[in-house]
């Protein structure tokens, strides 16, 4: 199996822009005045897995090129693989992502066919934890997904820590059926997880914290704004604490630019337009929370507020949905509040991934799960748009 022939600088380009007119066309089309109330009625299946389908093929038959950062990187390291004699199981690394290569190379596939399985497995663990979460509009919160500032980043050039991050959306949807079973699968998910890339240790600590120790996502949020006044006044002695604890040896060289990373990946620094970005989940979480504290104060408690002490519940979505809700947004913010504060670290961008690839989760989840305007449809198109719209401005500029 080969490259697909095509120029892989503008292998970028056609996966933004096509993306962005599949909202675009959306938006335009639902948002007439005979349509306006459709939008998230759209909740076929079938556009979704065709598009999730077709670029699987496109992003991992890409061309082994510098132009997707660590492919290049990925590609020598899999051909060097054909070297390695017996595979040792060794839990002080990403056993199980050594495991499915050295198998992928003794059986013959190219690193071409290698990547396309990647691919296959990044994007297809997403779809499957949307559609557990969002059974009711998959294609909508793919199009969230797939337009996201991250997914094609993850999909070419963080392709471990992508497919990584992909299993944890799964195991968090899983998860949200709070079943003793499911949430053993969950943890056997996230286990596996572990095993590609050990940084989604991150997440998975933020996602036990919002489960089981901060009720509120207004908690989170106030940490998240105290994290940007750290980092302005004392980032760097931040940073050297965290990088200090030696937890795991990559991300000590994410926010050093020290090691095997030094030359592959963007030094960032502080970056403002990063940190508007980031806002987005924090605000949409602050917002309606307040809201729903605004109508519990003035109209009394709903009966499911009463039985269950969610606020919100069976006013702006059931309680389930608002802990589930609650929950994804905690952890978003947590996790973002940690790169906040180490922003200033050499390569920062990496640690901001580990809360970015939730973004679309919470977004999609917002939108299309819980009522919060009279005229959600429109709202929900609109954000759509201007979520794909920044993506497709930061490519224009240069930032991607």
């Amino acid at each position: 199996m080969s490259a697909l022939p095509i120029d892989p600088f503008i292998v970028p380009q056609i996966y933004y822009w096509a993306v962005f007119l599949v909202c675009l066309f959306l938006f335009f089309n639902y948002s007439g005045s005979d349509n306006c109330d459709k939008l998230l009625q759209q909740n076929s299946m079938v556009p979704a897995l065709i598009l999730t389908l077709l670029l699987m093929v496109y992003m991992g038959l890409r061309p082994v090129s510098s132009a997707f950062g660590d492919t290049i990187n990925y590609a020598a390291g899999y051909r060097r693989a054909a070297g390695m004699a017996v595979f040792s199981l060794d839990l002080n690394k990403e056993w199980l992502w050594a495991a499915i290569m050295l198998f992928c190379k003794q059986s013959g596939l190219t690193v071409n066919a290698w990547f396309l399985l990647i691919e296959i497995g990044y994007l297809g663990f997403a779809f499957i934890g949307l559609r557990i979460l969002l059974k009711e509009n998959c294609w909508i919160a793919m199009l969230f997904f797939l337009s996201a500032f991250s997914t094609f980043t993850f999909g070419v050039n963080g392709i471990r820590n992508g497919l990584a991050c992909s299993m944890v959306i799964c195991a968090f949807a899983v998860a949200a059926n709070q079943n003793f079973s499911k949430l053993a699968l969950a943890g056997v998910i996230l286990l596996l997880a572990f095993g590609i890339h050990r940084s989604i240790s991150l997440p998975i600590a933020a996602f036990l914290a919002a489960s089981y120790v901060i009720k509120s996502p207004k908690i989170a949020i106030y940490f998240w704004i105290a994290s940007i006044g750290v980092s302005l006044v004392a980032g760097g002695a931040v940073t050297n604490f965290f990088m200090g604890l030696g937890f795991d040896d990559r991300m000590t060289q994410y926010g050093t630019g020290m090691g095997e990373f030094g030359d592959q990946f963007s030094n960032t620094g502080f970056r403002w337009d990063f940190l508007a970005y980031s806002a987005m989940p924090v605000w949409l979480a602050w917002y309606v929370t307040a809201k729903a504290e605004k109508e519990r104060a003035l109209y009394g408690d709903t009966i499911e507020e009463a039985e269950t002490g969610i606020t919100g519940a069976g006013r702006i979505a059931d309680a389930h949905s608002m802990r589930v809700f609650n929950i994804l947004a905690t952890t978003y913010v947590l996790a973002n509040s940690f790169w906040v504060m180490v922003i200033k670290a050499a390569f920062s961008n990496r640690f901001a991934y580990l809360s970015w690839f939730l973004y679309p989760v919470v977004l999609a989840y917002a939108v299309i799960r819980l009522h919060i305007w009279e005229d959600q449809d429109k709202k929900a198109g609109l954000i759509l748009v201007l979520h794909a719209g920044f993506t497709i401005i930061m490519h224009l500029l240069g930032k991607l």
